[in-house]
């Protein structure tokens, strides 16, 4: 079975280096790239991660970190029910294992033992179709879809925008 840890602060440089290689690897499925990502901050990471809901879930390999999945509870007053699902990335010689099912899943019996979340949100790009399958497989259902909502190196992808009610 596969170990799944909950990053601490003091992992904010690993997680760091895998960022890195999150945004080369697969740039249409995040919103940020190198120039601008406050995630390759490690002091801004490891500040996240002392937060109580804001999570991010790996598993390991040795000491560097092969997966990887955020999850944070929405601050605004009016949204605190909903959780929401960010970042997530399996590096490539590592895919197939259910590295990314087990963090989902993980994530997901999380977030039912935060007080008062109903939902869990993500938003995943057309570039993805495992990914979105992925989600799909555990019950996210697609509420909207942004066209062209990122462009990388003159391509546009659609990003598709899922939820998944708790206790259905």
């Amino acid at each position: 079975m596969t170990e799944i840890i909950r990053l601490e602060p003091a992992d904010a440089a690993r997680y760091v280096k895998l960022r890195r290689r999150m945004l080369e690897d697969s740039p249409w499925a995040f919103g940020s790239g190198p120039e601008d990502d406050t995630r390759l901050d490690v002091s801004h990471v490891a500040a996240s991660l002392a937060q109580s809901e804001n999570v991010i879930l790996a598993i390991e390999e040795g000491p560097d970190l092969v997966a990887a999945l955020g999850m944070g509870r929405n601050r605004r007053v009016k949204f605190a029910h909903r959780a929401f699902v960010w970042g997530v990335f399996v590096e490539p010689a590592h895919r197939r294992r259910g590295h990314g099912a087990a963090l989902l899943a993980r994530a997901i019996e999380l977030a039912r033992g935060w007080p008062g979340i109903d939902y869990i949100d993500l938003a995943v790009s057309d570039g993805s179709p495992e990914a979105r399958a992925l989600y799909e497989r555990f019950g996210f259902r697609v509420w909207g879809t942004e066209p062209e909502a990122t462009e990388v190196a003159g391509r546009r992808y659609d990003e598709h925008h899922m939820t998944l009610r708790l206790g259905e």
